[in-house]
């Protein structure tokens, strides 16, 4: 049998309240290890609230979060009054996409300002911080990716990029995400996938009022309560949790990789 190692991992604690109930019953009641936080979303208060008891089950990492994606829900800045040209829109909120950050080109030094307000947010919160991982990949900005590792080993934080970077993490070969039998279905494709250690992330959210209204801009209402909905179940329905205990997959926290 394939010995598959899984990094399970629950990104966007902090968003709303729903998203923060979601991801304390992914950990709690399914294969959820690791919990990234969003230092400047609108419920991190909530998610300390909620999530802060979980610390014996999972580890909390550091979500680096420079972008605000939705419509009509909108966050800015953790450092009041920062001086990065480029980085906000012209209503001080986070641009929609990592692009639009690159393509500003704010200073990267005054970026990581914002970055080290929003370490300190988490740190003042109670969090105790494991690993480093970043919304939408933000670290691609060009030069900024590498003072994200600088300052995930000054701090003795494990770095996600660097795992990639190094080989010792990768994504599952070939998952494209749930369908509409999210944990059969993970269950299925892992019991067909080589050995390796992978990292399994997903938005765990439900299908209430406070994820409907979540939308990109140009996206149809509903959508992303759907999607959201069915990676919480990816991670607790039965059948995934069955199996990982049947077959002895093993389930991951950043600090064991």
């Amino acid at each position: 049998m394939n010995e598959i190692r899984l990094v399970t991992r629950a990104d966007d604690a902090g968003l709303n309240p729903t998203s923060n109930r979601a991801i304390r019953s992914a950990a709690r009641e399914g294969i959820v290890r690791n919990i990234s936080l969003m230092a400047p979303a609108p419920a991190i208060e909530d998610a300390a609230e909620v999530l802060l008891p979980l610390g014996d089950r999972v580890e909390f990492g550091f979500h680096v979060t420079l972008t605000a994606e939705w419509d009509p829900v909108r966050w800015g800045p953790v450092r009041l009054g920062i001086d990065a040209p480029g980085l906000l829109r012209r209503d001080g909120t986070f641009h929609l996409q990592v692009r639009e950050i690159a393509e500003g080109n704010p200073p990267v030094d005054r970026i990581m300002e914002e970055v080290e307000a929003q370490y300190g947010r988490l740190k003042d919160l109670g969090f105790t911080l494991t690993y480093l991982d970043e919304h939408m990949l933000v670290g691609d900005v060009p030069g900024l990716g590498d003072q994200l590792s600088r300052f995930a080993a000054d701090r003795g934080l494990v770095c996600d990029r660097d795992l990639f970077h190094d080989r010792r993490l990768a994504l599952i070969p070939g998952w494209n995400g749930p369908g509409e039998h999210p944990g059969t279905e993970l269950a299925d494709h892992l019991s067909e996938t080589e050995s390796g250690t992978f990292l399994l992330f997903g938005h765990p959210g439900t299908k209430d009022e406070s994820m409907q209204i979540l939308r990109t801009p140009g996206g149809k209402p509903g959508e992303v309560a759907i999607r959201r909905n069915r990676e919480r179940r990816m991670f607790m329905d039965i059948e995934i949790v069955d199996y990982c205990q049947n077959v002895g997959i093993e389930l991951v926290r950043y600090s064991n990789i």
